[in-house]
């Protein structure tokens, strides 16, 4: 890693794969209280150009977090961070109950004086669909 105290480099990347259960839905919606028809009504759905029930965004797009821990882990990082937080955050595609999704995260730009690195996150399906993107920004934590 030559002599950069950040233990994360450009082009450092990990994954993280889950399928969504239907229950992870209805756990996901009583965590934050959002019970909205789109992911609970699935006779108001099926009138809909989707056909059935989706899946939160933003649970899709916490599969992105987890692979941001995982990336430390993988490099063995020995600094403490927090996430600093997400940029460009977009629901492009669908996530249906049962989909597997794959989050990616690739570190693309790494700041010392800042003790930052940033991230693309991609979240994909079963069939290589782009669902989500984002930036990440990880905040190294160092006295």
């Amino acid at each position: 890693m030559g002599t950069s105290i950040i233990p994360l480099e450009v082009g450092n990347t990990c994954s993280f794969t889950k399928t969504v259960s239907e229950s992870d839905v209805y756990q996901f919606g009583g965590i934050t209280g959002d019970f909205s028809q789109m992911h609970f009504n699935e006779a108001f759905m099926k009138s809909t150009r989707y056909g059935t029930r989706i899946v939160h965004g933003v649970l899709a797009f916490a599969l992105g977090s987890t692979a941001s821990t995982l990336i430390q882990q993988k490099y063995e990082s020995p600094i403490p961070s927090a996430s600093y937080g997400y940029d460009h955050v977009r629901f492009v595609n669908p996530v249906y109950f049962g989909d597997t999704l794959t989050a990616t995260y690739t570190v693309t730009r790494v700041d010392e004086a800042e003790m930052k690195t940033y991230a693309d996150v991609v979240i994909t399906n079963q069939d290589g669909t782009v669902v989500c993107v984002a930036t990440h920004i990880l905040k190294f934590l160092v006295d």
